[in-house]
C-alpha cells in the first residue's frame, strides 16, 4: 500500500472522529447518564453516547471512502454510488426474479452455481436497458468488472434481496466479461466465517460464493495483506487520537 494511500486513511479517519466524537466532559456526561457511569468506564461512557450515530455514519461514509481509497490504490476507474446502466436479456432478468421470489419465500435454498445456468438457459435474445448503483465498482478490475454492494453484517431480508437482485442484473448486464458481484460485510460480529449464522443473509445469499466478510472484503479490493495493513493504519489512527484528549 502507497505511503499517500496510508495518508488518506488517516486523515478520512481523523476528520470522521472530529465530526462525530462527543463534544462533552466527562462530568457532562456523568450527569446526563448517572446509572450508566456504574457500569461503564469513562470511554466506555462516551462510547455509549455516540454508538448508535458512529455505527451508522461508519456504514453510510467512512468505510465506503476507505474501501474507495484503498481500491485507487490499485486501480485507476474506481467509483462509489456507480449508476451502472447497460443492456440485459429479458428472459434472464425474468429469471433472476422468479430465483429471487423463490428464495425470499423460502421455496429453494441459495446456490450460485445452479441459480446462474438456470439464468443462463432461460435467455431469449430480446433485451432492455437496465439500470442498478454500485455501493463499490472497480470497473479496470481483473479478470472482470467488480461489484459490491457493502452493507452492515446483519441486513434485513429486504436488505439482502435488493442487494442479490443488483448482483444478478449486474452480471447479466455484463454477461460477457467475466464479472464478478458480492455482497461484502466490512466486519465479522461473529468473529469466525463459520459461525456466521444471520438468518436473512443466509436465506437469499450462497454464503461461500456471493459474501465476503471482514476480511475478505478487503483483500479482495486491495490484495492479499490489505486487511493486516488496515488494522495496523487504525491502531495508529487510534493513538494518535487518544494522544489528543
Amino acid at each position: 500500500m502507497k505511503q499517500e494511500t496510508i495518508a488518506k486513511i488517516k486523515n478520512e479517519m481523523i476528520q470522521f472522529s472530529k465530526k462525530i466524537l462527543p463534544q462533552f466532559s466527562i462530568e457532562e456526561l456523568k450527569r446526563a447518564f448517572p446509572f450508566h457511569s456504574i457500569f461503564f468506564t469513562e470511554e466506555g461512557l462516551r462510547a455509549f453516547k455516540i454508538q448508535r450515530t458512529l455505527v451508522t455514519r461508519m456504514g453510510m461514509q467512512l468505510i465506503p471512502k476507505i474501501a474507495f481509497i484503498i481500491a485507487q490504490d490499485k486501480y485507476s476507474h474506481v467509483f462509489l454510488d456507480h449508476d451502472i446502466v447497460g443492456e440485459a436479456d429479458t428472459g434472464m432478468i425474468a429469471k433472476a426474479d422468479r430465483i429471487l421470489d423463490e428464495l425470499r419465500t423460502g421455496m429453494r435454498k441459495p446456490d450460485a452455481i445452479k441459480e446462474w445456468n438456470e439464468i443462463i438457459k432461460s435467455s431469449t435474445g430480446e433485451k432492455r436497458k437496465h439500470k442498478i448503483r454500485a455501493d463499490l465498482y472497480i470497473e479496470d478490475f481483473r479478470p472482470g468488472p467488480l461489484f459490491m454492494e457493502i452493507k452492515s453484517p446483519r441486513p434485513n431480508l429486504d436488505v439482502c434481496t435488493e442487494s442479490k437482485k443488483k448482483m444478478l442484473y449486474f452480471k447479466i448486464i455484463k454477461y460477457n466479461s467475466k464479472a464478478e458481484a458480492y455482497l461484502a460485510f466490512p466486519y465479522n460480529p461473529f468473529i469466525k466465517r463459520e459461525l456466521y449464522s444471520h438468518s436473512f443473509t443466509l436465506r437469499i445469499m450462497d454464503i461461500e460464493r456471493e459474501v465476503l466478510i471482514g476480511e475478505e472484503m478487503w483483500d479482495k479490493i486491495g490484495g492479499k495483506g490489505t486487511f493486516d495493513k488496515l488494522l495496523k493504519i487504525l491502531e495508529e489512527v487510534k493513538e494518535e487520537l487518544r494522544g489528543k484528549r
